[in-house]
């Protein structure tokens, strides 16, 4: 994994609460804060914790869209855009087969699906519900769909890391690289806020809700991209040293990339990664 690699793409939605602490550095929550803490501190407790729908014209030329979930929608359109920067055209001409993978980050991307299934059986019975939702409640639907939907012929994975999601999926992605598997990975990062029913029954609940697709490229796509480096370390060498959460991860690597302020010289972003110590971002 320590070998560079390139970030050549983005895309993403997120709630206007996220999107202010992760396009203002100096609001961002330090690993050890909670969500519900970081959004008091920063001030942005006013704004939105929800993604605000998607435009109705950015669905265009995705057929079928509009009948899967919010979650599915949502990282499609992420992932798109995320292919497009990357100057990547998904189906290969003359229907050939690409290595293209993707790698889905989520704990709650299927939780919309099951609440409605649930909805439905109760309403018309457990035999009439709409055969249609049952494949949406299972985890890794949007990382199939968007294989389906772009012509992605790599591997297409799902992680669900808890707290660490975002480093274990990126991890995953890097070594997929690395092993020769695909040439670029659409990395996925789907944080959603559940439906009410679910308060208080689940494990990790997102705060504010986030969408982020980053493509990794084992070489620049047109030419163009973010060098950096992925290693796994077990202490933090500096105590100035720029350090997000989890959650913060792929927003701050796409924000940097989208915004094209590339690093002067080296520098490095620390993320906790969980009993494993710390992931380091090494541009």
């Amino acid at each position: 994994m320590p070998q560079f690699i390139y970030l050549s793409g983005c895309g993403y939605y997120m709630a206007p609460s996220f999107a202010a602490i992760v396009e203002r550095p100096d609001s961002r929550p330090s690993a050890g804060d909670s969500a519900e803490h970081s959004a008091e501190d920063s001030g942005d407790g006013a704004l939105s914790s929800r993604i605000e729908d998607e435009p109705e014209e950015a669905a265009g030329g995705l057929k079928g869209l509009k009948r899967h979930s919010r979650a599915v929608r949502l990282a499609c359109l992420a992932i798109r855009e995320a292919l497009q920067t990357a100057s990547i055209p998904g189906h290969a001409p003359g229907g050939k087969s690409n290595d293209i993978g993707v790698v889905v980050g989520t704990n709650d991307a299927n939780l919309e699906a099951i609440d409605r299934l649930q909805q439905e059986a109760e309403t018309y019975g457990v035999n009439n519900t709409n055969p249609g939702l049952f494949p949406e409640t299972v985890l890794n639907v949007i990382a199939g769909q968007a294989s389906i939907y772009f012509g992605l012929g790599g591997p297409n994975v799902t992680i669900s890391g808890g707290d660490f999601s975002s480093v274990k999926s990126l991890q995953y992605a890097a070594d997929m690289l690395e092993s020769g598997s695909a040439s670029h990975v659409a990395v996925c990062i789907v944080r959603l806020q559940p439906p009410a029913v679910f308060e208080g029954s689940i494990r990790y609940r997102a705060a504010r809700e986030s969408v982020v697709a980053l493509v990794l490229s084992r070489l620049p796509s047109g030419g163009s991209g973010l060098k950096l480096r992925l290693e796994s370390v077990t202490d933090l060498p500096d105590a100035a040293a720029t350090r997000v959460t989890d959650e913060q991860l792929p927003a701050v690597l796409a924000v940097k990339l989208r915004s094209g302020e590339l690093p002067s010289g080296t520098s490095v972003i620390y993320a906790d990664a969980g009993p494993e110590g710390l992931l380091a971002v090494e541009f």
